[in-house]
């Protein structure tokens, strides 16, 4: 049997999505929820709310398939795999609603022309930003999306068979597999209003009757989906605290559909059936009910009872929000709440993200433009606006293709279908601007959201495709069906759709070789002592530890307390419970009243007034007494400051900890408590006199107030623990995104605290160091060194195993603060490297200029190239402050010849500018033109008579002249 022509484009589409999907997939675990979902589906586990059981049970066989020795991989690969067959779901939907208004192909130009269409609008799909993002980790948006591609694909297949007998059957496919999706993310419920619509069209011309009952209906299904099955069956089991109230639902609903099939209603009974379905597919969430119930090793929620598993499944631990009033609060930034909704809700958080997809990361951090191969200002809207004339002009309109296609496509469907063009639209709405309106974001978020708007991206991708279409056969009209015009045309599209984006987005979504979130998981664990406790931050300092720990093993004898979920009941009893078990004083009762508790007198269980701050605690490694600052404020009794007078749920619990811990009544043998370096000071309970840097943590230390860091562990795990753990890093062909270059600061962190360390301690009497050629000897033989080389040495290794030149440093002052310190060690070409390529960036403020202007000046000595730059920074026409700023920074750097020259400017401009005459009055001191000095002074005296006190610098000047003028003439 010959293959259709059609299945050739779909295999081709699929492996290509495929392969470079396989290609650019993570290594290992990567950061944000990949480890918490990877761990949860090896040990089938509860993860956070409202769970994904069906990604969870399906993740569970794929990390038992030996794809791979690294779980985390395997897991991965089900990611990969939902992305490319929702492409090539993509493409099949693409051909079927191009049919819809054009009919089945029957020569091989149609084919070319419907499946060339199909597949650039599908392939621009798979190389867009956000869909590629979500194929290559560990998450549950690439199986959701499949699931959506799915439920289209199948409702436009019955829109086909409609008419043929058995055509229900799909129909109550389509409700299992929207019961199914329910068990890996609530967004494909979204494309409900879109399958309705389908629907009505099929059976009905549009008329206003009939379609306002569709809404009706239409909103009445997603109901009873959403929250009927999804939070209404189990509010039952909570309310009747059993499962049988909602298996009395269920069989309820049996029993209707008996009779609906025993009395021939075939509505009711199709109807009955598709809700049956749905909730058989959503009966995958009884595995987080089992789960939690045994106590699996992660168990967020412990949704363990009727009650729990509700409250679960409603996300009560993040709270909820109105839709209206939009979360302004007042914010600065925007002038009202409009300005709000409008300039940040649907602006930033979803229009910018639309162009990110199909024109370019307009706004990314500098360093993705670089890492893509790209400047900042060859962008595609910097090209645009900056180039009138010219061919990058046309070349940047070229590379806009995709979104432009996207816009014909809008306009082609809307005028040969417009049924089809409402299907399409109503997708891109209520997975785009719609969940925008309910989420209600505020700003700022923790991190970018563009992936949770893959479904409007998709529709879009849809319009991508009939635009492709559309210009396919325009090009086969104009020249009479040539097929060597359709394929070359189809040639160019692919290159400049697809063809674009991969080659764009293909090192920012390159996650091969990357290897941070593992290594800086382990390297963290690693730098605490045995049976340790170690606060967290969030996501990235928790979910990768707790892949190692409960996946590969890693020192699961460090007890992980994250801050965040630190303020619920729940987690504070798996803590006291669970081993390796946290040290905390509070039983069951106080947790339920005061930690859980929602009234006024459990608030006032953390009321923290200023004379009660003083905490004081005798440890075995000596007496602790320090202030906790309050968290927040809350009026409470009338002339109070405003001051914090209250402390969070985490404050309570880490004081309460603290104390436990070191009471030997109730801990016999205290353990070492850590808070990891991404904790943030406000979280520390103002601890941070008794804390020491040993690596990526800081450790309490009751005994060694003001130490800083313990300089003997820190140089132990920074040098020999964590040294094969820095894969990647030095290599410029792996992409980190600007979340992990700033979470490699913390290396560099540790070892410039360390050099500074050595840098600021004297040698000891006596010690005779050794001299060492080469970095690896130096390091062989570290003891050996003085100090300062010691120091040198640790600056060196930092620039090797994370060189600069590689991953840049965002603050262009901590860049040149390090240059300085080489510079301070005897490496002063360090400093000028540093300062040439800070010098070469196009987004540096004035004043970080004229700072790089002094350190050539200061401590270069190249005041020929200061002066250079320093001009350069000014312009043409400097104000009178830039000029002063100018003088006063090359004074600070000794070259007072420059400093006099823009101080004199600015006399020129501003001639009564004190400042200026005091800068300049001093620059002529230090270069001994002290003539120039007293006219200087004369001529101030002249429109200031009353300035005594340059009246007496004027005579002093005078006097010494007049002494040397003496001695000169004896």
């Amino acid at each position: 049997m010959k293959l259709d022509t059609k299945w050739w484009f779909a295999a081709a589409v699929f492996a290509i999505s495929l392969v470079v999907y396989s290609l650019t997939m993570a290594d290992t675990v990567s950061f944000w929820d990949c480890g918490e979902f990877a761990a949860c589906s090896y040990t089938l586990s509860v993860p956070h709310p409202p769970g994904s059981p069906l990604f969870l049970l399906v993740g569970r066989v794929f990390s038992m398939v030996p794809i791979s020795s690294d779980i985390a991989v395997r897991v991965t690969w089900m990611s990969v795999l939902s992305s490319a067959f929702a492409i090539l779901l993509a493409f099949l939907i693409i051909v079927r609603l191009i049919r819809i208004f054009r009919g089945r192909e029957e020569s091989e130009i149609d084919k070319l022309l419907v499946y060339g269409g199909a597949m650039i609008g599908s392939l621009t799909l798979a190389f867009s930003y956000s869909m590629w993002f979500n194929a290559v980790e560990s998450e549950v948006y690439a199986m959701s999306q499949l699931l959506t591609h799915l439920v289209v694909w199948l409702i436009l297949v019955w829109h086909e068979k409609a008419d043929e007998p058995g055509n229900e059957r799909l129909l109550l496919l389509i409700g299992y597999v929207v019961g199914l999706a329910t068990g890996v993310h609530l967004l494909m419920i979204l494309a409900i209003p879109a399958l309705a619509l389908v629907m009505y069209f099929r059976r009905r011309q549009f008329e206003l009757k009939s379609f306002v009952g569709l809404i009706v209906a239409t909103g009445l299904v997603f109901i009873l989906v959403y929250p009927g099955v999804v939070k209404w069956l189990p509010a039952l089991a909570s309310r009747f605290e059993s499962l049988y109230a909602p298996l009395i639902v269920v069989l309820l609903l049996g029993g209707i559909f008996w009779w609906a099939v025993k009395e021939r209603h075939g509505i009711i009974g199709t109807a009955m059936a598709g809700l049956l379905l749905v909730i058989i597919g959503y009966s995958t969430y009884t595995m987080i009910y089992i789960r939690s119930g045994l106590n699996p090793p992660i168990d967020e929620n412990d949704p363990e009872t009727p009650a729990a598993f509700l409250s679960y499944l409603n996300r009560e631990q993040y709270g909820d929000r109105a839709m209206f009033p939009r979360v302004w609060k007042g914010n600065p930034a925007y002038s009202s709440e409009w300005d709000f909704f409008w300039d940040y809700q649907i602006n930033k958080m979803f229009n910018r993200y639309l162009l990110w997809q199909f024109v370019g990361r307009e706004g990314a951090p500098q360093q993705e433009f670089q890492d893509a191969g790209v400047d900042p200002k060859y962008s595609i809207l910097s090209l645009l606006s900056s180039s009138p004339a010219g061919i990058l002009r046309w070349l940047a309109i070229l590379t806009c293709a995709p979104l432009l296609l996207g816009f014909w496509g809008f306009f082609h469907q809307y005028g040969r279908d417009r049924n089809g063009w409402l299907v399409v639209a109503t997708i891109f709405f209520m997975t785009g601007y719609a969940i925008i309106l309910y989420l209600n974001q505020d700003d700022p978020q923790p991190r970018e959201r563009d992936y949770s708007y893959v479904g409007a991206f998709f529709a879009f991708a849809l319009w991508i495709g009939f635009g492709a279409y559309a210009a396919l056969e325009w090009v086969s009209k104009k020249l009479k069906g040539s097929k060597q015009a359709v394929i070359g045309a189809l040639a160019l599209l692919l290159i400049l759709s697809p063809g674009i984006l991969l080659a764009r987005n293909y090192s920012m979504n390159d996650r091969s070789g990357n290897a941070v979130a593992w290594d800086y998981s382990y390297n963290t664990l690693m730098s605490c002592a045995p049976n340790g406790i170690l606060f967290t931050n969030g996501d990235n300092d928790t979910f990768p530890v707790w892949y190692l720990q409960e996946v590969e093993g890693v020192r699961k004898d460090v007890r992980i307390v994250n801050l965040s979920l630190l303020n619920t009941g729940w987690y504070i009893k798996q803590l006291r419970d669970r081993e390796p078990k946290v040290p905390i004083s509070f039983n069951d009762t106080y947790i339920d009243r005061y930690i859980d508790g929602q009234d006024a007198q459990a608030l006032l269980s953390r009321y923290w007034p200023a004379e009660k701050r003083r905490v004081e605690l005798n440890t075995p490694q000596g007496r602790m007494s320090w202030d906790v600052p309050g968290a927040m404020y809350i009026q409470y009794k009338q002339g109070e400051s405003r001051e914090p007078n209250f402390l969070r749920v985490q404050d309570q619990m880490i004081l309460d900890i603290l104390r436990t811990n070191y009471d030997p009544a109730k801990t016999a043998n205290p353990r070492p408590i850590y808070f990891s370096v991404t904790v943030a000071n406000t979280n520390m309970i103002g601890l941070r006199d008794y804390l020491s840097m040993e690596g990526l943590v800081f450790r309490v230390s009751p005994g060694g107030s003001g130490r800083g860091i313990d300089h003997e562990k820190l140089r132990e795990n920074i040098l020999v623990v964590f040294k094969d753990h820095f894969r990647g890093i030095d290599d410029p062909s792996v992409h980190f995104d600007d979340n992990v270059s700033k979470l490699l600061q913390n290396y560099r962190s540790a070892f410039l605290q360390l050099a500074y360390h050595y840098r600021s301690t004297p040698d000891p009497a006596g010690f005779q160091p050794r001299q060492f050629s080469s970095l690896s000897e130096q390091l062989a033989n570290f003891d050996q060194l003085s100090n300062r080389d010691k120091a040198l040495a640790l600056m060196r290794r930092m620039d090797e195993l994370i060189p600069e030149s590689v991953r840049p440093i965002s603050n262009v002052e901590l860049s040149l603060q390090i240059g300085r310190m080489f510079s301070d060690l005897g490496d002063t070409e360090e400093l000028r490297r540093r300062l040439d390529w800070a010098e070469q960036r196009s987004d540096l403020p004035f004043d970080a200029r004229l700072r790089i202007a002094g350190s050539y000046a200061g401590q270069l000595k190249d005041k020929a190239r200061a002066a250079e730059i320093a001009r350069a920074s000014l312009g043409e026409n400097p104000t009178a402050e830039q000029l002063y700023s100018a003088g006063s920074t090359m004074y600070g750097s000794e070259a007072f010849d420059m400093a006099a020259e823009f101080f004199e400017r600015v006399m020129q401009l501003d001639p009564r500018n004190g400042q200026a005459v005091g800068g300049l009055l001093q620059s002529y001191e230090r270069l001994g033109q002290t003539e120039k000095a007293i006219t200087l002074l004369e001529n101030w005296l002249v429109t200031t008579p009353n300035d005594a006190s340059a009246r007496r610098r004027l005579e002093d000047l005078r006097g010494r002249v007049a002494v040397r003028d003496t001695n000169s003439a004896q």
